[in-house]
């Protein structure tokens, strides 16, 4: 798959078969991952792959955590809200989304059991979180960022669908309780790791971009 195909076809996976990943590809692409740029080469993430079981109880605990109302203690700090073109763009997400999927404006229900979905990681199989130096700069977040788009693209090349997912990293006391994580390090996010539902009315959805002239500025050309 060339560059190109790949950046166009990614898509936000939100429905897994229960298909597992096996390890081997997990470490082929966490290797291609590992290709991109970071400031001085300092490659700045961690990468923690569960799977099996140990996906499983992490899944079932964030859904606890969320639906029992605990309170969130994310390890690096989450938005608080957006404005202008920020919150139109998230707001016509959810519009776009909600219509793929059944769900009525008012339907509550509908929408409080696709939130939890997002602490169920879709169903994933697989689920892939990524860590930074906790006493670092910000800045080795840019890094990260990078290593977590490189590791969608592969994955998506090799067939399989990610959905990168803040909801993943909202309760990391789950996670640390069965992954062994390092307490110098800071979750950062979460992945959703599998084979990709084909018939999921969700995996038909792909969000909108903003138009060109929204997004660049040329000087001097």
């Amino acid at each position: 798959m060339e560059l190109q195909d790949a950046l166009s076809r990614r898509y936000s996976c939100r429905r897994f078969l229960g298909k597992p990943v096996d390890s081997a590809l997990v470490r082929d692409l966490t290797a291609l991952a590992q290709q991109v740029p970071s400031w001085g080469n300092t490659q700045p993430w961690k990468v923690y792959a569960a799977a099996g079981p140990s996906a499983l109880a992490i899944r079932q605990g964030l859904v606890q955590a969320h639906t029992s109302n605990q309170p969130e203690q994310p390890e690096i700090p989450m938005p608080q809200g957006f404005g202008g073109l920020l919150m139109d763009r998230y707001r016509d997400l959810g519009k776009s989304l909600f219509a793929v999927l059944g769900i009525g404006r008012g339907d509550k229900d509908k929408r409080n059991a696709h939130y939890a979905n997002n602490f169920d990681a879709f169903g994933a199989s697989s689920l892939i979180y990524v860590t930074v130096p906790t006493e670092q700069s910000p800045y080795v977040i840019l890094d990260a960022g990078a290593f977590v788009t490189a590791f969608c693209l592969a994955a998506g090349e090799r067939g399989l669908g990610t959905c990168i997912l803040a909801a993943l990293a909202r309760y990391p006391q789950v996670v640390r309780s069965v992954i062994d994580i390092p307490g110098d390090e800071s979750i950062l996010i979460g992945l959703a790791l599998g084979y990709p539902d084909p018939d999921a009315p969700a995996n038909r959805f792909r969000s909108a971009r903003a138009p060109l002239e929204q997004v660049l500025s040329l000087t001097g050309f």
